[in-house]
């Protein structure tokens, strides 16, 4: 088997040149952007100008299309006419903190102050928890809403229910065959689901629910008032999960990022203010380097609810200080990801590539998936990472294009305990035990979907570019594609010919 430092090099590919002819078909001002617009599958005058005006949150797809909205809106708001106790069950990570934050919100709306739990990720792992489930029935949560979990929940939602509690399930990870017997199921790709836009992430999906909500209680103009304000939940969510930014996405994220940057939600002000960001011209870049991965830190280092704390701050003051919390914790984040990156680069070298990488150690939990994406990035296979326990031990995932993961992981399925997540991003746990099995059949499926020759690394970029090209000009059309981020990523162009004597990488 090629050794990893065997693997192909980086091909960096620009694509055919449009000319005039393209141009008028898209009614583009100049040709570059005709060209950028060329490049992102936009084909029509029509499709260009809504690509590059932000739409209204009226544009959004009536969220009654989504399978089980209507039963779901409909039990809250019995449950908010009845003042039965209403529990949110988020995530540690950013879409599933975001999504909390902006069902609390909703909730609060209606009168209701919700109970609310977030997993801790070391100590709970992924998902819905059953330990959980039975302190929120004795706490007297009536109805449970899951945030960016609960679509594998069978055994979970089955005990809520024993105990007197409704679910309301909204999620967008993979559909399971069998799906959890929940009051309502809220993921666009489960069957039968009519919402057209299906690449929500999880707090895009809480979005959908929320509109539903706040739409019956208030009507429609209130109700878009108070959403184009959460849309900066669905934002975060949507950036953090790296869904693709087009279609609906994209207006969500432009709506989100509008509202953020009118100073409504303090904490976001504080958090910016701490990261040395402008609120009033925050970017999807922004999000992605400075905001997320403050946000992110707290269920990474510590407790997710410091996360979730800042984004429901009623005050400056008490923002400010969540804000500091968070910074510290990336700081922390930082400087342990330069330790262990040492030790997992020294044991992916003494490996072999075959078709995936499998590392497994003294890795936390916390950063595995940061550590999987590094060197998926280095080395263009699928990686697993594994934090080992003396009897079970948890893992996170990532991968490359052409093998979803969630597939993979379905094929080595004896050897896990629990997984879940996305064709490009999953976790799951195991017994220590059945490390070497699982490695075995990792790499085995791995292989099957991708073919025995790794694949050359290619660049996607968008075109050749002189560099006397680059201005304020080329800066001022670049910003006309906001906002960028997968899907719709920011513009990347090839300059040949040229020696490097210098690079900087962007701390987040």
């Amino acid at each position: 088997m090629p050794l990893l430092t065997d693997l192909p090099a980086i091909e960096w590919s620009a694509p055919q040149r449009i000319g005039p002819d393209e141009q008028a078909i898209l009614g583009a001002d100049s040709l570059l952007l005709a060209q950028l617009l060329w490049n992102r599958g936009i084909r029509t005058a029509d499709e260009a100008d809504c690509f590059l005006t932000p739409q209204p949150i009226e544009s959004l797809s009536d969220p009654h299309l989504m399978r089980g909205v209507t039963d779901a809106a409909a039990r809250l708001a019995q449950a908010a006419a009845n003042r039965e106790p209403v529990a949110i069950y988020g995530d540690y990570d950013v879409d599933g903190v975001s999504g909390t934050a902006l069902l609390v919100h909703m909730l609060r709306h209606l009168g209701v102050e919700p109970l609310v739990h977030l997993p801790d990720r070391a100590r709970d792992g992924y998902g819905v928890n059953c330990d959980a489930v039975r302190q929120l029935a004795g706490a007297g949560a009536r109805v449970m809403i899951t945030v960016d979990c609960g679509i594998s929940a069978n055994t979970e939602v089955g005990l809520a229910a024993q105990l007197g509690i409704d679910t309301i399930v909204t999620d967008h990870h993979t559909v399971p065959s069998e799906m959890p017997s929940a009051l309502a199921v809220l993921n666009p790709h489960q069957p039968g689901c009519r919402f057209p836009f299906k690449d929500l992430a999880g707090g895009g999906v809480a979005f959908q629910l929320a509109r539903a909500v706040l739409a019956t209680a208030f009507g429609e103009a209130e109700s878009q008032r108070l959403c184009t304000g959460l849309a900066t939940f669905a934002a975060l969510s949507t950036v953090a999960d790296i869904v693709p930014l087009t279609g609906q996405n994209r207006a969500i994220v432009g709506l989100g990022l509008a509202a953020a940057r009118s100073g409504i939600w303090v904490g976001l002000q504080a958090l910016a203010e701490a990261s040395g960001l402008m609120l009033s011209r925050l970017t999807t870049q922004d999000l992605s380097f400075g905001v997320i991965p403050r946000l992110n830190a707290a269920g990474r280092m510590g407790d997710a609810r410091d996360a979730l704390n800042l984004l429901l701050s009623k005050d400056l003051a008490s923002a400010e200080s969540a804000a500091q919390r968070l910074n510290d914790a990336n700081h922390r984040r930082r400087e342990l990801m330069d330790e262990v990156l040492v030790m997992a680069e020294e044991e992916a070298q003494r490996t072999s590539a075959g078709s995936a990488l499998v590392l497994d150690g003294a890795y936390p939990v916390g950063l595995a998936g940061l550590i999987a994406s590094r060197l998926v990035d280095r080395y263009a296979v699928p990686c697993a990472v594994i934090e080992r326990g003396e009897e079970t031990s948890r893992g996170s995932v990532r991968g490359v294009d052409g093998v979803h993961l969630v597939r993979v992981l379905e094929y080595c399925g004896e050897s896990l305990i629990q997984f879940g997540g996305h064709e490009r991003a999953a976790g799951f746990s195991l017994r220590s035990c059945d490390i070497e099995e699982f490695r075995s059949a990792f790499q085995t499926a791995v292989r099957v979907m991708r073919g025995e020759q790794v694949p050359a690394r290619v660049v996607r970029t968008d075109g050749i570019l002189k560099l006397e090209s680059v201005g304020s000009r080329l800066a001022d059309l670049l910003d006309r594609l906001e906002p960028t981020g997968a899907g719709n990523p920011r513009p990347t162009f090839v300059s040949r010919g040229l020696l490097v004597s210098s690079a900087q990488e962007t701390a987040g």
